[in-house]
């Protein structure tokens, strides 16, 4: 079996800790398929502290004889991202893909003269204490030296490459997006063998000629029990540990320290299905903040989620969240 990425080393975990969990929101997803093959995603939440709304639909179709992913999504930040992947046609194991996104913003003109033009993320203003005492801002005279503020429209424009190798004992990925002042590169490899999973990852700005990355990781996974631990940079250190208990009963622990600080963090998690349509979860941490969830499966294809987060150090003064989700699948 091939070893993960390193960005999933520890994902059983992590899982524990995170899923199921949507503190201080209220959140709608829904999926569906059509006849064709084609999969639509969309997902909208709103922030109960500042009311901010936010959405994002997301589709994907696969060509399986050829290999080939193709993924659009776009938010209500006016932001759009593609992808398009082949994967298993080049050589066995290879994934190549390039992702793009793209952020138009429109731009607008306050002016008592009309102006116009056209420039890249582009800000003109004049002093308008000069024209107020001059009158020269007057529309009458055909001049207008007053405060002109403009922001004219641009495009914002990246894209990015990204391969990936996965073999029984070995897995390698490397991505660099395309820029040309200097490309920054990631690479990262992860062994496996007889269980063991050593990984290392680096970051490269080739525009600076600085290393700006350098983790390790070592683990250990034996199906029900899996031991991860990692050093980013030298300076910050962890470790995660993840245990099945049995077919219901799924636990984790999780810790963190930095050098130069004597904050260390610590937390535990669990997760138990009450039966095959219903779950609770719990997790909590060393400064005293405690959550809680229940998922239910109301019906083939409807899933609610309620979650809350207690901060057990300030219990009275109240400021605990809650979340509520909505998943919905066709």
């Amino acid at each position: 079996m091939a070893p993960p990425s390193y960005s999933d080393l520890g994902k059983q975990a992590r899982d524990v800790f995170n899923k199921g969990y949507h503190f201080g929101l209220w959140k709608l997803d829904v999926k569906t398929k059509t006849n064709s093959g084609v999969e639509f995603s969309t997902s909208g939440h709103s922030n109960q502290d500042t009311g901010k709304v936010f959405g994002s639909l997301e589709t994907k179709y696969k060509v399986k004889e050829y290999g080939l992913n193709f993924s659009e999504k776009w938010n209500t930040d006016n932001t759009l991202t593609s992808e398009v992947s082949v994967e298993n046609q080049l050589v066995k194991g290879l994934k190549v893909s390039f992702d793009g996104m793209f952020v138009p913003h429109t731009g607008y003109v306050l002016s008592r003269r009309p102006l116009f033009g056209y420039a890249v993320s582009y800000k003109y203003r004049r002093n308008q204490s000069a024209a107020d005492n001059t009158g020269d801002d007057d529309p009458r005279n055909g001049r207008s030296n007053g405060a002109n503020v403009f922001t004219l429209s641009y495009r914002s424009k990246t894209g990015r490459f990204k391969t990936a190798y996965s073999h029984d004992r070995v897995r390698v990925d490397a991505d660099f997006n395309v820029d040309l002042s200097g490309p920054l590169v990631n690479a990262s490899g992860v062994a496996n063998y007889q269980g063991w999973l050593a990984g290392y990852q680096v970051a490269f700005d080739s525009q600076k000629s600085k290393i700006t990355a350098n983790n390790f990781a070592l683990g250990y996974s034996a199906g029900d029990f899996v031991l991860h631990t990692n050093v980013n940079d030298g300076r910050e250190f962890g470790g995660l540990i993840y245990q099945r208990c049995n077919d219901r009963l799924e636990t984790a622990v999780q810790l963190s320290w930095a050098s130069g600080s004597n904050a260390t963090k610590f937390g535990m998690a669990a997760k138990y299905d009450l039966d095959k349509d219903a779950s609770v979860r719990a997790k909590v941490n060393n400064q005293s903040q405690i959550g809680l969830g229940y998922q239910q499966k109301l019906r083939d294809g409807i899933t609610l989620t309620l979650s809350t987060l207690v901060d057990g150090k300030n219990f009275n003064a109240g400021g605990h969240k809650i979340g509520v989700a909505l998943e919905l699948e066709a």
